[in-house]
This record gives C-alpha cells, structure tokens and sequence, in this order.
C-alpha cells in the first residue's frame, strides 16, 4: 500500500512549525481541478461546459479569481474519432468536443481583460492543463492505436495553439501544461509540429507534465518514473498526496521537475503534504476551501 505522509497526530505541531521565512517561498498555485472546482464537489460534473463556466467565475470580495488556471481533459473516443472535452465515457451522447472548452476560457479570459479585470488569483500567468486521456473506450485498457495517439497529441496541441494564438492577441501571459499517465501520448506530443508551434507565441510557455496517482496493482494508470523515455522531456511531476510514495516525490525533485499535487477533496494529510513539500501548483476540486487555506498560511 502506498504511504501517507505523516500521521494525523503530528499535523498541529507540523502546521505550528510552518515558521515566519516561509513567506519568502512562492505560494502554489491553485488550479481547477477538471475543470470543476465549485464546491461541495461533485465529480459527475467534471470536464462540463456548466462546471467550467461556474469554476471561472469564482471570485473573492474585491473580484479578484479565486484560481490561477484550470485544467481539462482531452478524451479521444475511438469509436467516433472524436476529440472530446471529457473526463472519460461515462455519457458519451452529451460529451463535447475539446474545442467548447476553449471557446469557454477564452471567452472568460477576454471579458476579463477587456473590462480590466485580474485573471489570476496571484496576478500571474493564467495557467491551463490539459491533460491527455490514456483510453480511447469505456475500458482503460483500450489503448490508443499509432494512428489514434497521432490525432489525440494533433487535437492537443491545436488547443494549445488556439490558447497561445488568443494570449498574443489579447496581450495577456499563458502558460500552458500538457500532462498524462500515458508516456507515448506526450512523446507523440512533443515531436508534433503543432506542438512546437506554441513557442512562437510571445505571451505563452509550454511544459511537459508526467501523472501518477493510484500505484499498481490497485490501478494500471500509474506507471514508475524510470519506465519514461529518455527523449521526452519532463518538466513537471503530478501527483496525488495520498497515493504516491516518497521515493517517487524525491526522484522527481532531484530530475529538477515542477511538483503538482492533485486531489479531490482535502484532508489532513493534504495540507502537511503541501507544507511539506511546497508544490508549484495545487490542483483542487475545491478551489474556495484552498485559496482561503492557503491566505492563512501567509
């Protein structure tokens, strides 16, 4: 089974030890989890055009974002040939396609910028993760073929582009993050021509992120760091706080990689894995829980 990081006992000593330099440390940033991160959370609404319209709307007293990106999952369904904005196959009739999904950021993004208006909880870079689903069926074993991982990394990539193409001509900073459990999806991804397109965007940066969640045997996604190919450039390591071990937190930080940890909902363990480790990014489904969180902690 895989280790938790400290027991609930120590919590209050571990959060009273959370000293005053810490405040010299840059805060994580908080990314909508699914593109859902209303609370209370419901994951039947993830990766939904009502979701993301209602997670980017979330904002403090003085209207300044509760987040500082959000992520969304590309679906390829394989029996359609259909790039989906979508979590998985659950209800394949009312799926949308990935291109909704920008229409709805960008839509939100421009309306921010044209009345003057912040983008980002830390008036920073707004931050999109797109993940890369590792199954073209209901069935995680339905693997992507040659030809299916070539039109799923093409779809991507055009989202990234469309994104970098729209932060140039609305004058503001994006950055976009590609991540996957799938290590073939991002390689056909970072030979893709659409792909290196983004880098000529002025205003967007791109990153490579790796997933990990649920160790086998418990789940097949999950795959150990040294199984990656050695020509896929990795700039960050997404993982879940409760599942993933420390060996693999330390062999990302020693590889240099940005740290992400995801999760549903917070608990205990949560907030000492944050302190703890002091991630680049948190990626939540209850943005309102950790943005307030994290305002205590400066």
């Amino acid at each position: 089974m895989p280790r938790t990081f400290y027991n609930y006992t120590f919590l209050l000593v571990i959060l009273t030890a959370h000293v005053a330099c810490s405040s010299d440390v840059e805060a994580p940033r908080i990314i909508c989890h699914n593109a859902n991160c209303v609370e209370p959370a419901n994951p039947v609404e993830d990766d939904t055009p009502e979701a993301l319209n209602a997670s980017l709307a979330l904002v403090d007293a003085q209207d300044v974002p509760l987040i500082d990106g959000v992520e969304i999952d590309t679906f390829w369904f394989g029996e359609e040939d259909r790039c989906l904005f979508a979590h998985d196959l659950a209800d394949p009739d009312s799926a949308q396609d990935a291109s909704v999904a920008f229409d709805i950021i960008s839509n939100h993004l421009q309306q921010r910028i044209e009345n003057s208006k912040a983008i980002t909880r830390q008036g920073k870079a707004f931050s999109i993760f797109i993940e890369l689903k590792g199954h073209v069926g209901p069935a995680k074993s339905e693997k992507h073929s040659p030809e299916q991982l070539q039109k799923h990394a093409d779809c991507a990539a055009q989202l990234g582009v469309d994104f970098a193409v729209h932060s140039t001509t609305h004058d503001y900073p994006l950055e976009l993050v590609f991540t996957s459990f799938d290590a073939s999806l991002l390689l056909e991804l970072q030979s893709s021509t659409l792909y290196q397109d983004i880098a000529a965007q002025p205003n967007a940066v791109s990153k490579l992120g790796y997933l990990v969640g649920v160790p086998a045997p418990l789940d097949s996604q999950s795959k150990p760091l040294d199984s990656i190919p050695s020509e896929l450039n990795i700039d960050m390591l997404s993982a879940h706080p409760h599942w993933t071990r420390h060996s693999t937190l330390h062999a990302a930080e020693s590889l240099n990689w940005e740290l992400s940890l995801w999760m549903f909902s917070a608990v205990p363990e949560t907030y000492d894995a944050i302190l703890t480790y002091n991630p680049h990014y948190i990626t939540t489904s209850e943005a309102n829980l950790l943005s307030g969180w994290l305002e205590e902690q400066k």
